[in-house]
C-alpha cells in the first residue's frame, strides 16, 4: 500500500510537471525516479536537488481544518522540484499564519476559511502550508532530515510564490515578519504591495514596520517592538537574513540581483563567499562574516550560524 501511494505521488507529479514547465530539463526526473519508496526521498532531501511538497488546489479547498502532513495522506499532493519554473506566482501560493497552540496552529479553522474563501475564486493549483507540507512532531530521522532541508529552503517558496495569509490580532512573531518581508522586499512592486498589505488591519504593522526596518535598521525595530521566535537560534538567523535583505533593498540593487543574491544564501549554504556582478559593480558577500562588500564599499550584517548540528527533536513553531 505505502509502495502503491509513493508510485501514484510521484506519477502525479510528473504529469503536472508537464503543464507547469513544458520544456523542463530531465534531471529531476531522473532525480524523483530514482527514489524508491517515501522513506527513500524523505532521507535523500540532502542531495544536490530538493523536492517541495505542495497540497494540491481541490485538497486544500475541502479540508475543514489544516491537515497535518502524514505519509498516509500522499494523495492530497504533488511533488514540484526546486528548479527554475516549477515553482510561479500563477500557480502556487504561500500561506503565513500564526501557530495558534503546539499541536495544531488553527484549531478551530477559523484562518483556514477565511484564506479558503480569499483563494477560492481564483485561479491556482497548488498551495505550501508549512504544518501541511513539511513532516511535523513526532518525526523519524528521515522526516527531520526533510524537515530541516524543508525549512532552510523555505525562502525560495516564498520569493517565487503568490503570498496568501490572515492573521489574528497584531503579535510580533518574527517568523511572520520575515516571511511578509521576504516576499514584499523581493518583488518589483515592493512599494505599491506594502501599501496594499498595510490596508488591512491584519497585516498593516507588519508593513509599516518593514518600512521602519528599512529606515531605522533591523535590530532596533525588532527590539522596538518585542519581536520573538520560538528558539533562540532562529531569531539570530532570521534577525541575519532580514539585515541582508534590508541591506539589498537600500543598496537599491536590480530585483534580479536581490533575488539571485538570496538564492546564493538558499541553495549554496556552506559557501562562505560569493561574487557576483551586479547592476551597481561586482559584489562579494561574506555569510559567516557579515560583509558585503561592492565597489569597494564594506557593509556590515549579523554573521549567520552554522545549522549543520541543529535537530529539531521538539516542536518547532513557525512563531
Amino acid at each position: 500500500m505505502a509502495s502503491s501511494a509513493w508510485n501514484s505521488l510521484v506519477h502525479r507529479s510528473l504529469e503536472a510537471w508537464g503543464s507547469l514547465n513544458k520544456d523542463h530539463p530531465t534531471f529531476p526526473v531522473n532525480i524523483l525516479r530514482s527514489f524508491a519508496s517515501l522513506e527513500d526521498f524523505l532521507s535523500g532531501s540532502s542531495g544536490p536537488l530538493m523536492f517541495w511538497f505542495f497540497q494540491r488546489r481541490e485538497a486544500f479547498l475541502l479540508q475543514k481544518s489544516m491537515t497535518k502532513w502524514s505519509s498516509k495522506n500522499l494523495e492530497d499532493y504533488i511533488i514540484l522540484p526546486a528548479s527554475t519554473g516549477f515553482v510561479t506566482r500563477t500557480e502556487c501560493f504561500f500561506v503565513s499564519h500564526f501557530w495558534q497552540t503546539n499541536d495544531d496552529p488553527d484549531p478551530d479553522g477559523k484562518y483556514l476559511r477565511l484564506i479558503q474563501e480569499n483563494l477560492q475564486p481564483q485561479t491556482w493549483s497548488y498551495v505550501w502550508v508549512d504544518w501541511s507540507c513539511i513532516p511535523q512532531y513526532p518525526r523519524t530521522q528521515n522526516e527531520e532530515t526533510y524537515f530541516l532541508r524543508g525549512i532552510q529552503t523555505m525562502s525560495g517558496i516564498i520569493r517565487n510564490s503568490g503570498f496568501a495569509w490572515f492573521y489574528p490580532p497584531f503579535r510580533p512573531r518574527l517568523w511572520i515578519l520575515y516571511e511578509v518581508a521576504e516576499y514584499v522586499l523581493t518583488i518589483d512592486d515592493s512599494t505599491d504591495t506594502l501599501s496594499y498589505m498595510g490596508a488591512f488591519e491584519d497585516s498593516r504593522m507588519f508593513s509599516e514596520h518593514i518600512r521602519e526596518m528599512l529606515e531605522q535598521g533591523v535590530r532596533p525595530t525588532l527590539e522596538k517592538y518585542g519581536y520573538i521566535c520560538s528558539y533562540e537560534r532562529d531569531k539570530e538567523f532570521l534577525t541575519s537574513w532580514l539585515e541582508v535583505l534590508v541591506l539589498l533593498r537600500k543598496l537599491c540593487l536590480d530585483i534580479d540581483d536581490i533575488r539571485a543574491s538570496l538564492d546564493y544564501l538558499t541553495w549554496i549554504p556552506r559557501t562562505k563567499k560569493m561574487y557576483r556582478a551586479t547592476t551597481k559593480g561586482l559584489m562579494e558577500m561574506s555569510r559567516y562574516e557579515g560583509t558585503l562588500i561592492i565597489n569597494g564599499d564594506c557593509y556590515q550584517f549579523s554573521p549567520f550560524q552554522n545549522w549543520v548540528s541543529i535537530c529539531y527533536n521538539e516542536y518547532f513553531t513557525l512563531c
